[in-house]
């Protein structure tokens, strides 16, 4: 059966509202590719050539004014197996927020919408039946109040719900308070001082539902070249059922921009859950996993992203590389798992009509636990020239091999991908 495209009511109209009626920017594209796989069943043993074919189509938009500011992206694709070897399935990637008000005014509202697609089993292939949708939703109210001319109070809620196309066990809901003193040091320095309380309730599995607390202080600079912000605090979560774990939190969150090179650092750790997970937000990490979407439970989470890009190597060059560990330990189950990889891309630019660029990534999943002994390794590269006929019509070809190494045999593969694309943007 076809997986539909599938995103809630809410969720179209808050794209389209940020992305199409009120844009002051507005920009997209649409494709059409398609290629040849010979290994289409992803498999050690058993081969079969076959065509697959994508549509996609995404949009991008912003808009603001006194009152009012709106951003989304989003991306659809429509994927098409000739000869059956997956389903034929749509989804939809992407985010969008709505803010009424300003940052500077007294009280304003907020909402955000996002959506992106997971691994249902985080130790299986990346085919369509093991690929499940999250979507998230947040209503934000929040007020302030200016005491100096340098300490801005702020209280806020913020009511989510979190559904799952698949795995509705992870469906969850949840509000959080939030009371924030802003101190201004300077023109490029603040402290922040912040207390959370959260109460999330599984829809599915009362068992798990729990109550979240964290206080913690940011100290913030941003400087023209150099901006960072740390984040150091205590936590606490508690479940309805009985159970404690409290522990220390921190983040730190770096970036630097100079002429020809950008750096960014991502490092923190803190308590989440197998239906929150990150968020939806956007990671170094290209390669599909989980998010620790799997069995139902709360985590400690430890990630680190390091991210560096350059235009050094030549004036037609662009290269960057990016790396990232993650470690996520399950609280109640006991289970744990540790991912590990990078990415290196590399373009040149022939003309300004023309370009060639690689891609490559790799990945090393770990798991122990109710997983334990199915460790693999997952390695994808991308060789892809483009030429533009004009600045709107555009083809490229493409060369794709994924290389996927397990202990368990049935899910250790080579594919080889060869295809082309048409591309308009607007």
């Amino acid at each position: 059966m076809k997986h539909f495209l599938r995103t809630s009511p809410a969720g179209i109209l808050l794209g389209i509202i940020s992305s199409g009626v009120v844009a002051q920017e507005l920009g997209g594209h649409i494709s059409i590719s398609s290629g040849e796989s010979d290994n289409a069943f992803k498999s050690g043993t058993n081969f079969l050539s076959e065509r697959q074919d994508t549509y996609e189509a995404g949009l991008a938009g912003e808009y603001n004014n006194q009152y009012l500011s709106a951003t989304a992206e989003y991306t659809g694709q429509d994927k098409r197996f000739a000869k059956d070897s997956q389903e034929d399935r749509r989804f939809l990637d992407g985010s969008s927020s709505i803010l009424l008000g300003s940052l500077s005014s007294p009280v304003d509202l907020q909402v955000k919408h996002s959506q992106r697609t997971l691994l249902s089993a985080p130790d299986d292939l990346n085919v369509t039946t093991n690929q499940d949708e999250r979507e998230i939703i947040n209503v934000i109210p929040r007020i302030r109040k200016r005491i100096t001319d340098a300490d801005l109070l702020s209280l806020s809620a913020d009511y989510s719900q979190v559904e799952y196309a698949k795995n509705e066990l992870n469906n969850s809901t949840r509000t959080q308070g939030e009371l924030s003193w802003l101190h201004a040091i300077s023109r490029v320095n603040d402290i922040r001082f912040l207390t959370q309380q959260s109460d999330i309730s599984f829809d599915n599995f009362k068992f798990a539902d729990y109550r979240y607390t964290n206080s913690a202080v940011v100290y913030s600079t941003n400087l023209r070249k150099l901006s960072y912000s740390l984040l150091v605090g205590y936590n606490k979560s508690e479940r309805e059922i009985g159970g404690e774990y409290s522990g220390s939190t921190y983040s730190f969150d770096a970036s630097y921009n100079a002429s020809l090179h950008t750096f960014k650092l991502i490092t923190g750790r803190s308590i989440t859950d197998s239906s929150m997970g990150g968020g939806n937000a956007q990671s170094v990490n290209q390669n599909p996993n989980s998010d620790g979407a799997y069995r139902v439970d709360q985590i400690e989470r430890i990630n680190t992203e390091l991210s560096w890009s350059t235009q050094f190597i030549c004036n037609k060059c662009n290269a960057s590389i990016s790396l990232y560990k993650n470690a996520d330990d399950y609280l109640i189950l006991g289970d744990e798992g540790r991912q590990q990889g990078g990415t290196f891309t590399f373009s040149y630019a022939f003309t300004k009509k023309s370009r060639l660029s690689y891609r490559i990534n790799d990945m090393k999943q770990e798991f122990s636990g109710s997983l334990g002994g199915r460790d693999y390794t997952y390695q994808t590269q991308v060789i892809k020239y483009e030429f533009k006929f004009t600045e709107s019509l555009g083809i490229n070809a493409f060369y794709e091999r994924e290389d996927r190494d397990s202990e368990n045999n049935q899910r250790t593969y080579v594919e080889d991908f060869i295809g082309a694309a048409v591309t308009y943007s607007f």
